[in-house]
C-alpha cells in the first residue's frame, strides 16, 4: 500500500484518517510512540520518547480537528526527535527487536545499523524511500541492493522469493500494542485522554442540560468560573506531566553533589555490584526481551539470588559491555526494581547503572566515563573485593611514576601489535606463594627477574574458567593473579607477553625457590596486561 507521502508501511494507509480522527497532535504522537516502541520494545520508554518528542517541537494541536492531516514534514522530524530521545537507551547497533528464532532475526543483524534503520523506518514507519534514506543517513539509491542482500539472506533453505515487506510486517511490534497503551500515553498530551474525536484544546466544554437545550448562565461570573477551573486543572495536569517525565527520563536530583544516587539507592528494591557480562534477545511469554544473566559480586540492599541475577534490560542500553571484550571488564553498580512478576530491571532514567570504577575506595563513574558521586554510606557499603588478598613486595611508587629504563624480552616493531608475535618470542609471568603473600617473576629466553609492583598492588588465587580447565590440565589448580591499584586484575602466572618494563634495583630476592634480580615494574595507572 502506498500513502499519499509515498509511504509503504503499515501506518501509511491509516494516517491521514487517523489525522482526521483524532487530530494532528495525537496522530504525530502516535507515530512516535510506535517507533520507539519497535526499536525498544518498552511501553515506558516509548511513551516517555514520544511526549519528549511532541514537547521538543513544539506541536501544536489543531484548531478544528482533522484539518491538517499529518504529512511527511511532520512526521520524519517527530521521528527524529523520537529517536534522540531514545537513543539515550537503546544505542543503533543493539540486535534487531524481532524473534532471534526467525530467519529475519539474522537478516537485519547483518546489516549495518544504518541499513537496518532505512529498511524499518520504510517497511514499520511508512515513510517514502527518499525521507527513509534522509532520516537514516543513507543513499536511496541503494535500496533496491539493501533489499535484495536482506531478501537473499531470508532465501537460503526457504523459497527463492521472499516477499520482504510481508515478512518485516509479520514481526512488526507495533502489532501487538495494545490501545490502552497508546491512548495512556496519549492522554498526557493536553492533561486528559485523547480518544476518538479530540476536543480541541483551548475551547469550552459544552455543557448541556437534561432536556436538550442550553444550560443558562446565571451572570458573567460562570464563564470565568469555569476559565479559572479550566486553567487550575490545566496547570496541575501540566506539573503531573512534568512530573512524569522527570521521573521516566532524568531523575530529579536532590541537594548536595551525590544526590542523584542517594536517591536511586532510596527507590531501588535491589542494589548490586554484578560483574558485566553480554546481553541477549530472549523470548518471554511470546514476547521478545532483552535479558543479562549477570554474576553477582555483591548484594548491596535487597533480597536477591546471591550468585547471577537475571535482569530485564530491554529498552536499555546502559548494560551493554562499555568496554572492549578483550580487556577485563570493570564490575557494574546497578540500582533494580522488581515488577509485580519480580523480574528486575534498572530504575529508569540515567545513572542507575554505574561503573565501579575502583573497587578498592568504591569510586564510580557512570558508563560514558563521568565522575558519579555515591553517598559516603553507599561507597562504604561496597566491599567488591575478592575475599583472601595474598600481599605483594611493592615500590612505595604510584602507578605511573616510575620512568622506565629498560625492558626484558623484545619490543615489537613499530605499528606490531606485541600479542602476534611467535610465541619463541614471548616471555611467561610465573608466580608462587610464600608465608601468606605471593611473590611473581618474568622469564625470557631464560633469564628470569622478580617483580617488586607499584604501591597498591595485590594478588589473589582465583578459580580458573570452565573453558580454560577444558583445555590445560594444569589449569585445574587456583591461578595466581595480580590486582592493580583499582583492585582490578593486571595480570595472572602463565600468561604471555612480549616484554616488561621497568628499572633494576640491583637486589636479590628469592621466589619460587630462585635466587633473582628484582626489578620494580613499570605499570600505567589503571592499567591491565589481560586479555580475554
Amino acid at each position: 500500500m502506498v500513502s499519499p507521502d509515498g509511504g509503504t508501511g503499515p501506518e501509511a494507509g491509516v494516517r491521514t484518517m487517523r489525522a482526521t480522527r483524532d487530530g494532528r497532535r495525537a496522530v504525530l504522537h502516535d507515530d512516535a510512540f510506535r517507533y520507539a516502541f519497535r526499536r525498544s520494545l518498552s511501553v515506558r520508554l516509548a511513551s516517555a520518547a514520544a511526549l519528549e518528542a511532541v514537547g521538543v517541537l513544539d506541536i501544536e494541536p489543531d484548531t478544528v480537528p482533522g484539518t491538517e492531516p499529518a504529512t511527511a514534514a511532520d512526521v520524519v522530524p517527530v521521528l527524529l526527535a523520537a529517536r534522540a530521545a531514545l537513543e539515550r537507551y537503546v544505542p543503533p547497533d543493539l540486535p534487531p527487536r524481532v524473534p532471534s528464532t526467525s530467519p529475519l532475526y539474522g537478516a537485519l543483524a547483518a546489516l549495518s545499523p544504518g541499513e537496518r534503520e532505512f529498511l524499518l523506518l520504510l517497511h514499520w514507519d511508512g515513510l517514502s524511500a527518499g525521507d527513509a534514506a534522509r532520516a537514516a543517513g543513507q543513499d536511496v539509491c541503494q535500496l533496491p541492493a539493501v533489499e535484495a542482500r536482506c531478501a537473499g539472506m531470508l532465501s537460503v533453505g526457504s523459497a527463492p522469493d521472499v516477499a520482504l515487506p510481508a515478512v518485516l510486517a509479520a514481526v512488526d511490534p507495533a502489532r501487538t500494542l495494545p490501545d490502552r497503551e497508546l491512548e495512556h500515553s496519549r492522554s498526557s498530551l493536553h492533561g486528559a485522554a485523547v480518544t476518538g474525536e479530540s476536543r480541541p484544546v483551548g475551547r469550552p466544554i459544552p455543557v448541556d442540560r437534561p432536556d436538550g437545550g442550553p444550560m443558562p448562565v446565571a451572570d458573567g461570573r460562570g464563564p470565568v468560573r469555569r476559565r479559572r477551573i479550566q486553567t487550575v486543572v490545566g496547570a496541575v495536569c501540566l506539573v503531573l506531566v512534568v512530573a512524569a517525565l522527570a521521573v521516566a527520563l532524568v531523575p530529579r536530583t536532590a541537594p548536595g553533589p551525590a544526590g542523584r544516587a542517594e536517591r536511586l539507592f532510596g527507590l531501588a528494591d535491589v542494589v548490586a555490584v554484578i560483574a558485566a557480562t553480554s546481553v541477549e534477545p530472549t523470548v518471554v511469554d511470546g514476547e521478545m526481551r532483552i535479558l543479562q544473566r549477570a554474576p553477582v559480586v555483591q548484594i548491596v540492599k535487597g533480597e536477591a539470588d546471591p550468585d547471577v541475577l537475571t535482569l530485564d534490560v530491554t529498552g536499555r542500553s546502559t548494560l551493554e559491555r562499555p568496554y572492549s571484550r578483550n580487556f577485563f571488564p570493570p564490575h557494574q553498580l546497578v540500582f533494580l526494581v522488581r515488577d509485580a512478576s519480580g523480574v528486575l530491571s534498572p530504575v529508569e532514567g540515567d545513572g542507575s547503572v554505574l561503573t565501579l570504577a575502583d573497587r578498592r575506595t568504591g569510586e564510580a563513574t557512570t558508563i560514558a566515563g563521568d565522575p558519579a558521586v555515591l553517598p559516603d554510606e553507599l561507597r562504604d557499603a561496597i566491599d567488591a573485593m575478592p575475599e583472601d588478598e595474598l600481599p605483594l613486595a611493592t615500590s612505595g611508587a604510584a602507578p605511573g611514576s616510575l620512568d622506565p629504563e629498560s625492558i626484558v624480552g623484545i619490543r615489537p616493531a613499530e605499528g606490531r601489535d606485541a600479542q602476534n608475535l611467535p610465541q619463541s618470542l614471548l616471555g611467561t609471568f610465573r608466580a608462587g606463594t610464600r608465608a601468606g603473600g605471593a611473590c611473581v617473576w618474568f622469564e625470557f629466553n631464560g633469564r628470569s627477574v622478580l617483580i617488586r609492583w607499584p604501591d597498591g598492588f595485590s594478588a589473589y588465587l582465583r578459580e580458573p574458567s570452565r573453558a580454560s580447565a577444558d583445555r590445560d590440565p594444569e589449569a585445574e589448580r587456583r591461578v595466581l593473579t595480580v590486582l592493580n591499584e583499582r583492585g582490578y586484575p593486571y595480570v595472572d602466572e602463565y600468561r604471555s607477553a612480549p616484554f616488561i618494563r621497568g628499572v633494576p634495583t640491583g637486589g636479590r630476592g628469592v621466589c619460587g625457590g630462585q635466587d633473582l634480580e628484582v626489578w620494580d615494574i613499570a605499570v600505567a595507572p589503571g592499567s591491565t596486561l589481560l586479555f580475554y
